[in-house]
């Protein structure tokens, strides 16, 4: 069991831009539910953070999406858009997610 109300430990916090990860199906369901990477300004020495670039994603800052931070969440928090990423970049962060989860490749 747990409680996924407020954040504890290194879990994201706070308003932030977020790459949504699910396909649209998923998006436009009933259940109101996407699965999202927070992105972070910050260039941690990660392998798993895949990196966006403003003139590529319309985002104002270099950003890196964090996909060991994926979560589902209600579309009803979605407020307005503020890029677009290009596919390659959603595949190549979902990738690092399947990785994560065991899914296919173990290294990336």
């Amino acid at each position: 069991m747990l409680d996924p109300g407020w954040t504890v430990g290194s879990e994201q916090r706070g308003y932030r831009p977020y790459l949504v990860a699910s396909i649209e199906a998923m998006n436009r369901a009933p259940a109101e539910l996407a699965l999202v990477m927070p992105l972070t300004t910050t260039p941690w020495s990660n392998r798993l953070h895949v990196r966006i670039d403003p003139e590529r994603s319309g985002l104002p800052r270099v950003s890196y999406a964090m996909p060991e931070r994926v979560r589902s969440i209600s579309t009803r928090r979605f407020g307005p858009r503020v890029g677009r990423v290009p596919p390659d970049t959603v595949d190549k962060a979902t990738q690092h997610v399947g990785v994560l989860l065991g899914l296919g490749r173990t290294k990336f």
